[in-house]
């Protein structure tokens, strides 16, 4: 495959401009493959990383799919130059990293295969973001992690998922199937949940139980102390990618995670064959690169109800 020498990418400038701008072709490291973007799914963090997290002269951009353009020279998994892959990564935080680039380079093991004829590069794409972060508090054995696939529990195992409908909610609720769904605006609501469940299923909301939490983001004080008995643990779905990264604070590589996730992206394409991953719902937005910027303030004016866009 010839490879250009200069691309087009969405590059930010300052805080809340990223013009598409004309690059260089990102340089490969030697455990890296460069992928030619095919489609990039948007996410909010997107526009927050450009308006609120601005880091200049960095590439946006998370979710995508593509074709392997080149492998680096010391890459040990089987990806393979003309492979159609798809994967995360953290747009704005390094050089050359983000997804919003006609090509960009990424860690090998973090990319998966999609298998031929199962899914196009739109939908694809939208296994990203949302998708690995719904993995991470649910499967990683030092979160809930009751099991991994293709492994079943033993036995009634309860999960709760506080917000459902979202992108995240459903990569979860959708596979596994929903017992009971709450509205959680009724003063009451928890009173709701206490009846409707086994005594198991409630153990981390009772004041006398015991259990786990995993939250996208860090409690608040007041939710910490409700009951000290329960273990209340952050996941930040970034400390997947196997480098440390500064986010208000600085998070150190974290080898254990970026393992995690190598094997679990090893599983995914048998479970897309099998249809045991279930998509979100999908709008796609005309336009490529050029239509970003139209998307972003759609996202701005909180007007879009759909699981994940594609460009």
């Amino acid at each position: 495959m010839v490879v250009p020498e200069t691309i087009r990418a969405v590059v930010i400038k300052e805080v809340g401009v990223a013009p598409v701008t004309g690059i260089p072709t990102p340089k490969l490291e030697n455990d890296e493959v460069l992928v030619q973007v095919k489609a990039v799914a948007q996410n909010p963090n997107d526009w927050k990383h450009r308006d609120g997290f601005a880091n200049p002269s960095t590439i946006l951009g998370c979710d995508f799919s593509g074709i392997v353009a080149a492998v680096g020279s010391s890459v040990m998994t089987s990806v393979k130059v003309g492979d159609q892959v798809a994967g995360f990564v953290q747009g704005r935080h390094f050089k050359d990293c983000g997804a919003f680039a006609e090509y960009f380079r990424t860690l090998a093991d973090l990319v998966w295969v999609v298998p031929e004829g199962t899914l196009s590069d739109e939908l694809a794409a939208t296994l990203g973001c949302g998708f690995w972060t719904a993995v991470q508090p649910l499967l990683h054995p030092t979160k809930l992690g009751p099991t991994g696939p293709p492994a079943k529990v033993e036995g009634e195992k309860w999960v709760f998922v506080y917000g459902g409908p979202t992108s995240v909610g459903l990569f979860l609720v959708k596979p596994l199937g929903a017992t009971f769904v709450f509205d959680y605006k009724p003063p009451d609501v928890l009173d709701q949940i206490l009846t409707a469940t086994t005594p198991s299923a409630v153990k981390a909301f009772s004041p006398e139980g015991k259990g786990k939490v995993v939250t996208i983001l860090g409690p608040k004080d007041e939710t910490a102390a409700y009951n000290p008995s329960v273990t209340i643990q952050p996941a930040f779905i970034y400390t997947y990618l196997g480098r440390e990264f500064n986010f208000r604070e600085v998070f150190p590589l974290s080898k254990e995670d970026r393992d995690h996730v190598v094997v679990f992206l090893m599983k995914v394409p048998e479970l897309v064959k099998s249809g045991a991953i279930k998509l979100n719902c999908v709008k796609l937005w005309e336009g490529g690169l050029d239509g970003i910027e139209g998307w972003f303030s759609i996202y701005e004016r909180r007007k879009t109800q759909y699981g994940e866009t594609c460009l």
